[in-house]
């Protein structure tokens, strides 16, 4: 009888210690809120594909209001999910880290705290960055061949493809006031290549002299890769000026 009582009492405690360890909660109690996105990078893009201006997006990730209930709280960190290296700051000095994205994509960051028990919380946050795209030709003598705008592709590291691209390009046909040579309309073709080379959409329009025309589309669910936007002017001798824009967007 007292063999079987024995049993009894140890199973029953193996089973509490079992249950115990299952609601166990971390010490650290993460609370973590971002501003700046979603967002664009914006990058100009010069005549022969070079990169002449650009604007990152700044991702703040604010940690107030992490507490913990083992120990003081040490540290605040961000693995941003771009490829670039872990940041961190002292939690006693700050409770913010910033983050500059150069690349568009969907990026699946990680952002977490410690403590001085050695105890730890993370959470994952995605990250929306679009890729806003700009080539201005707006020089007043303009120029005789509008240059092509080439849209890079995402980041390596986007964990999301393109959900839209949005194009827009404008083409004013300079005025000649010169009688050599004579004053003339202009015919533009734009052409949409994918990552292939493959020509997706093409329009062409006249534009009379000192006139100015949009061209806009909208393409959906692009592939994946760069891009590349054809602008080319048909008529010698007669200057235009470009003001093109291509924004690549990501379901936020």
């Amino acid at each position: 009888m007292d063999g079987r009582l024995r049993f009894g009492a140890v199973l029953v405690v193996l089973l509490f210690v079992g249950c115990t360890g299952e609601g166990t909660v971390s010490a650290v109690e993460l609370n973590v809120s971002v501003s700046g996105e979603p967002g664009n990078v914006h990058i100009e893009k010069s005549a022969n594909n070079g990169t002449s201006a650009m604007n990152e997006l700044r991702v703040t990730f604010d940690f107030l209001g992490t507490e913990s209930s083992g120990g003081a709280l040490t540290e605040y960190w961000l693995n941003p999910g771009d490829g670039g290296q872990r940041v961190s700051v002292n939690a006693a000095e700050a409770s913010t880290l910033f983050r500059d994205y150069e690349s568009h994509g969907v990026f699946q960051s990680v952002a977490g705290a410690n403590d001085s028990g050695e105890n730890s919380a993370e959470e994952e946050i995605r990250i929306v960055v679009n890729g806003a795209y700009y080539l201005n030709q707006t020089q007043p003598t303009g120029v005789d061949e509008p240059a092509d705008l080439h849209i890079d592709a995402p980041s390596d590291n986007s964990v999301e493809s393109p959900h839209s691209m949005s194009i827009s390009s404008t083409i004013t046909n300079v005025e000649n006031f010169a009688q050599f040579p004579p004053p003339a309309d202009v015919e533009i073709t734009w052409r949409l290549l994918d990552p292939t080379g493959t020509e997706i959409i093409s329009y062409t329009q006249v534009i009379n002299e000192g006139q100015s025309y949009t061209w806009t589309h909208e393409e959906t669910s692009p592939a994946v890769g760069g891009w590349t936007l054809e602008v080319s002017d048909s008529v010698s001798d007669e200057n235009v000026q470009q003001e093109t824009s291509v924004v690549v967007r990501y379901t936020e």
